[in-house]
């Protein structure tokens, strides 16, 4: 989308004004910035609780800190947005694209991830479709009760967030850093989930026969492949001006002899590609990422620039390869990028990979001489942290919850979306203890929930105890949000 004009910007601005006194109650208007332009925006800790922005443009804009908790984001462009430390619980993202977007220690407990296309006025899909949070950094982010069913979680980066709850029914994960991830009651079904992936994930339970599914590549013959390459090859001689780009996704073909090939700018994502020989090919700038290269002959190969991560060489023979960064316009270095690759056993001698991007590389067996790579290995992931040392949410005081369950009343000291901590008056609640309740907020106006929560800490010196929501109905989450809105027309 193009930028916005100075009388778009200050419409949004007085959107923006009139949602906050909508909060406070104290009139306004509830947001409504369906399929707006709001790309680039620097929109760092606004508070947009329940706002409607389905269709809505937000690419590269930087939402840091920022509320949209309950927000209607259905069919929203949200590439490369910048949503770290966000808080987006019970947010509705149905075929959203969130490529590359940034939510490192964001809350999305509750998020709808589900498939959803919007329509136009001919009722034709026009935006939506499968959510995308392909290459998402999602680190220690809060994903507790989150739908991701059949949500694209391709390469992205996973490690220490709570799925708690989370369903993951016909989600791919292929290529994703799953490392120290918490899947407490997590529910799988047909999860695509590549044998590598899969390999280096901790599962703390026994999955039923149809939990994973392998992922299901489309058999290419190799003499369709070929073809593609002497289209791409002209694509790249005429500046494309003729033939086409070669690319390649979830495709199969065995036995593909590309030596001394032109793939310059070659797309060949999430490919099997056994038996496949890239002797002094061009692959300048070109994507191999997540694809499976067991056994290559890459030998001489040029992979300046080359994008190789999480990418399946183990044992192949890499010796001499050239991966220098290549430098893009204005002076900026684009490395080769090995990330998370699986480089065991792989003969790397000779190669020239000193400016490439190595983190988290696996090089068991690898012979590395003069490669300019000395490490790092591998360091297995550690064990899922216990509950009550994880990362909480941000808790409330005020407005004050009651708990009722057994008959008797507890007080909360503090809550979240996540759990709350009860006043216990000494009541001998154990720890791991699933506890059916009512939570209420209001009684006199029947604004009250019924609740399923079990018990992660135990204080008996305080007499109070720590607790997590296990299951959320819509009941639930309608007093969480009314909790919220209360708290924010307190706070001013």
């Amino acid at each position: 989308m193009t930028e916005q004009s100075q009388a778009e910007i200050e419409a949004i601005k007085a959107i923006l004004q009139a949602h906050q006194l909508w909060l406070k109650r104290r009139g306004g208007r509830r947001a409504d910035l369906s399929f707006r332009n709001l790309s680039g925006l620097p929109l760092n800790r606004v508070n947009l609780t329940g706002a409607k922005l389905s269709g809505a443009s937000l690419v590269r804009a930087r939402l840091a800190g920022a509320d949209l908790s309950q927000a209607d984001l259905f069919g929203a462009d949200l590439e490369a947005v910048d949503l770290t430390g966000a808080n987006l619980a019970g947010a509705d993202l149905r075929g959203a694209n969130m490529h590359r977007a940034t939510l490192t220690d964001a809350i999305l407990r509750g998020v709808d991830f589900r498939a959803g296309v919007l329509e136009n006025s001919d009722g034709k899909p026009s935006l939506g479709g499968q959510t995308k949070l392909t290459e998402a950094h999602l680190e220690r982010s809060i994903l507790a009760g989150a739908n991701l069913e059949g949500c694209d979680l391709t390469g992205a980066d996973l490690n220490d967030a709570d799925l708690t709850g989370a369903e993951l029914g016909s989600a791919i994960l292929m290529g994703t850093d799953l490392s120290g991830a918490v899947f407490d009651n997590a529910r799988f079904g047909q999860t695509v989930l590549d044998q590598q992936t899969l390999k280096r994930t901790y599962i703390p339970f026994s999955l039923p026969p149809d939990a994973i599914a392998e992922p299901t590549y489309t058999a290419l013959p190799a003499a369709q492949a070929m073809a593609a390459v002497e289209a791409h090859e002209a694509w790249v001689n005429t500046q494309g001006a003729e033939g086409k780009r070669l690319d390649l996704d979830m495709v199969e073909v065995a036995g593909l002899n590309l030596d001394n090939r032109m793939l310059s700018g070659a797309r060949l994502r999430r490919c099997r590609l056994p038996g496949l020989t890239l002797r002094m090919a061009s692959l300048e700038m070109a994507d191999l990422s997540y694809s499976e290269m067991d056994a290559a002959d890459m030998r001489g190969a040029e992979v300046n620039g080359t994008n190789l991560r999480r990418a399946t060489l183990t044992n192949a023979l890499l010796s001499a390869v050239k991966g220098r960064p290549v430098m893009l316009s204005g002076g900026r270095p684009w490395p080769t990028n090995l990330d998370g690759a699986d480089l065991s056993g792989a003969d790397l001698a000779g190669a020239e990979l000193g400016g490439a991007i190595v983190t988290n590389v696996r090089l068991t067996g690898a012979r590395l001489d003069g490669s300019g790579i000395t490490g790092p290995v591998e360091v297995p992931p550690p064990p899922p942290l216990p509950s009550q040392e994880r990362r909480r949410h941000k808790r409330y005081a005020r407005p004050a919850l009651t708990v009722e369950s057994g008959g008797l009343r507890f007080a909360t000291r503090n809550w979240s979306i996540g759990g709350m901590c009860l006043l216990t008056d000494g009541h001998p609640f154990v720890h791991g203890q699933t506890v059916q309740a009512t939570v209420i907020l209001d009684e006199s106006k029947g604004i009250k929930a019924p609740a399923e929560f079990v018990v992660v800490h135990s204080n008996r010196g305080r007499a109070q105890i720590s607790v997590r929501f296990d299951r959320y109905s819509d009941a639930l989450k309608a007093v969480l949000k009314t909790a919220f809105l209360e708290h924010q027309r307190i706070a001013g």
